[in-house]
């Protein structure tokens, strides 16, 4: 039985189903996780562990929050940073929040992948520098969530940040090795949330849980 023909990817010509690479142009028809299944292993590894991490935080900073709720002089003097202001985490890192879009799909003309239903993506862009004297791995870089104002969190999409990484070709962040000293490095961060919730209120990128960026 002769093999399903589907259009390259890049040049349109009918090829075999299932073939890595067209053999009219020689344009690679795996997708961003199939061509880097080393890369994709490891940031899902990562993402766990820092949930895992954060997970156990969660419960005291909700009931250090509630403790605090009397004390309004307390949350004003929270210090709230711009997009574009540098953000200094433990003296060991600078981030900078440098763009942020909303957008319906990520990823080009060859790695598009569209929003579902109701949602939007919230494309962030920003930098990390190590101006500490030791390199930071991949457990002591700075993290980062969506939060609304009523602090719910929302973590990044994977797939999506993947694509608009390859979308924009800005993102050099270190994935599995360490950010030397003096370094300076580009990441991308992708939210799929609810379009009618993100058009209300205020919205902030956290910076390793305790350092707030307003992006909307």
């Amino acid at each position: 039985m002769a093999s399903k023909l589907v259009p390259c990817k890049a040049c349109g010509k009918e090829i075999a189903k299932g073939v890595k690479k067209c053999p009219n142009c020689g344009k690679d028809q795996r997708n961003w996780f199939m061509r880097h299944k080393f890369l994709s292993f490891i940031g899902i590894v990562i993402i766990l562990s820092v949930l895992g991490t954060l997970g156990g935080g969660g419960d005291d900073d909700k009931a250090s929050t509630s403790s605090d709720t009397s004390s309004k002089s307390t949350k004003s003097e929270e210090k709230v940073y711009k997009v574009n202001e540098t953000v200094t985490v433990d003296d060991k890192a600078e981030v900078v929040v440098t763009k942020v879009e909303e957008k319906n799909n990520v990823g080009g003309e060859f790695l598009e992948k569209e929003v579902s239903e109701g949602g939007v993506y919230v494309a962030v862009q920003l930098t990390v520098k190590n101006i500490s004297d030791e390199p930071l791995g991949m457990f002591s870089t700075p993290t980062f969530k969506l939060v609304d104002e009523k602090g719910t969190e929302y973590d990044s999409d994977i797939e999506g940040s993947a694509n608009y990484s390859v979308e924009t070709g800005i993102d050099n962040s270190k994935i599995a090795s360490d950010l030397n000293p003096g370094i300076k490095v580009t990441d991308v961060h992708v939210y799929e949330i609810s379009k009618e919730a993100y058009a209300k209120g205020k919205w902030y990128i956290t910076v390793s849980g305790d350092q707030k960026v307003q992006i909307k």
